[in-house]
């Protein structure tokens, strides 16, 4: 169980390091450097790897272009302009909007039916997400808000929305057409990264780096952590736990990503971050109860524990 820790904790610091490195860049340009180059070293690796078949088939191309502009693009882009005007645990936090996200794309577009008791759990854990919508930081407000929603919130809201969309794309292209998920995931960020980059100096500056060697050994430790580290133990993690308990326990990113800023920055956290963490994760919990209580069963039955 501690290599979920450590994964959680390592994807946290990424988050954060990406924070550090904003105010020396750009969103768009940080989206497409860092993907460019992460896709670059997955490919890499899937193409030199000897027990790896490198195919792709150009009939399949719709559901890279999807992945690309979902996935990637629009994505991370949103994501880190988001990023620069929130505490990077709030926008974490968001993220925990995805199983249940997910979860309403398969009723509209599997026609997958929820039960009413599914229902209230859904409506549990986007409730709890009310607190922590409600408590906007300045910088967050001074860019307007909708309602009572901030658009940096609104923002990472939609990268939630198109990131769980581009996971249904991803589960067509593993389960349905036998690709690699690292080559899927190669193709997508190298394609996004690219566009990423094609587009940033039509709305950025055209050097948007400052103090380069900060912004560069920073780029490398998200790259090296997240693109690479993460995503090989995730696929490691995968071959002893379930991918639900692995999902239920992402729960732990936000908490690490609060712990971090509180370290580095001296961040407070308030009361809202707290209760929205609390409704959440009974929601997740009632979300996933029924695929949990198996896995508990069969890990406290095994040998090791």
């Amino acid at each position: 169980m501690i290599l979920i820790v450590i994964q959680y904790a390592l994807f946290a610091a990424s988050i954060v390091a990406g924070k550090l490195i904003l105010p020396y860049t750009k969103p768009i340009f940080l989206t497409g450097i860092r993907m460019f180059l992460g896709g670059i070293a997955l490919l890499s690796y899937e193409h030199f790897h000897p027990h790896r078949k490198f195919k792709f088939h150009w009939e399949h191309i719709w559901y890279y272009l999807k992945l690309m502009l979902f996935g990637v693009y629009i994505t991370y882009i949103l994501r880190f302009w988001a990023l620069g005007s929130m505490p990077a645990f709030k926008m974490s936090f968001l993220y925990n909007l995805s199983p249940f996200m997910t979860s309403l794309y398969c009723y509209l577009f599997f026609k997958e039916k929820l039960t009413k008791k599914q229902w209230l759990r859904l409506c549990i854990g986007l409730t709890g997400m009310l607190p922590i919508l409600l408590n906007s930081t300045p910088a967050e407000a001074s860019l307007g808000e909708f309602l009572f929603i901030s658009w940096p919130e609104i923002a990472i809201i939609i990268s939630v929305a198109t990131n769980s969309y581009s996971w249904i794309v991803m589960r067509e292209l593993v389960r349905e057409k036998s690709y690699s998920p690292v080559m899927v995931n190669g193709i997508s960020m190298t394609a996004g990264g690219l566009l990423a980059l094609g587009t940033s100096p039509i709305f950025e500056p055209l050097l948007p780096v400052t103090n380069a060697p900060y912004f560069i050994i920073g780029l490398i430790f998200i790259i090296i952590i997240s693109n690479i580290i993460c995503h090989n133990l995730y696929g490691h993690l995968l071959r002893h736990y379930s991918a639900t308990l692995l999902s239920f326990a992402g729960f732990m990113t936000p908490l690490f990503t609060a712990f971090y800023e509180w370290i580095l920055y001296g961040v407070k956290i308030t009361w809202h971050f707290y209760a929205s963490c609390a409704i959440v994760l009974i929601g997740l919990f009632l979300f996933y109860q029924d695929e949990l209580r198996p896995q508990v069963i069969k890990y406290n039955e095994s040998p090791e524990g």
